[in-house]
């Protein structure tokens, strides 16, 4: 018997073709359960980071709001201390007003001329005063106007008006405290 040509007479090009295409079936299906796992980990760490940063403007916002409270109270306690110093000069100013009328008459009482009597004495605007009052001679009226200044109390006197009436010189004089004079510290 002559021995034949064996021939595969099997479909072997498309067996290796099926096997092929298996191959690379399997191979996109793991390449598509990797890309999906990888998605999945970028997914995950991104929200994380913006999770995070998220948390970190939120922090950030509180403390801005705490910041803005303490402003607020910062100037509610800026306003009060005003407030207080505002009070607090014009408690200084009153307790300054309160020695003037006793400084005045005191320093009056020391700076009339023998012969020399008040009248009537009269504030405009608490720092400007006239003076009325009787003399025996002009001389006293001029030494009283004189020595007004000298006291550091008054600022230089004007004579207003002067007349004689039953032999005395009846005066008016007008002057204006000195704006130099602390009166409290005098009065201490």
């Amino acid at each position: 018997m002559i021995k034949l040509i064996g021939l595969n007479l099997l479909p072997y090009r498309e067996i290796a073709r099926q096997k092929k295409k298996a191959e690379f079936n399997r191979m996109m299906i793991a390449a598509m359960i990797l890309g999906f796992v990888f998605a999945g980990v970028i997914w995950f760490l991104l929200n994380s980071l913006i999770d995070d940063r998220e948390g970190r403007n939120q922090t950030l916002r509180n403390g801005i709001n705490e910041l803005k409270e303490k402003i607020k109270q910062v100037e509610e306690l800026e306003q009060r201390r005003n407030e207080f110093l505002a009070r607090k000069k014009k408690i200084e100013e009153l307790e300054n007003e309160r020695y003037k009328a006793a400084m005045i008459f005191n320093d009056l009482n020391r700076l009339m001329p023998e012969g020399t009597f008040l009248t009537h004495i009269q504030s405009k605007d608490g720092t400007q005063y006239s003076f009325t009052g009787v003399a025996l001679s002009d001389s006293k009226v001029a030494a009283f106007m004189r020595s007004l200044p000298s006291t550091g109390l008054f600022e230089e006197a004007k004579l207003v008006e002067i007349k004689t009436e039953k032999g005395v010189q009846v005066f008016t004089v007008e002057t204006k405290l000195s704006r130099s004079v602390d009166v409290s510290k005098q009065a201490k």
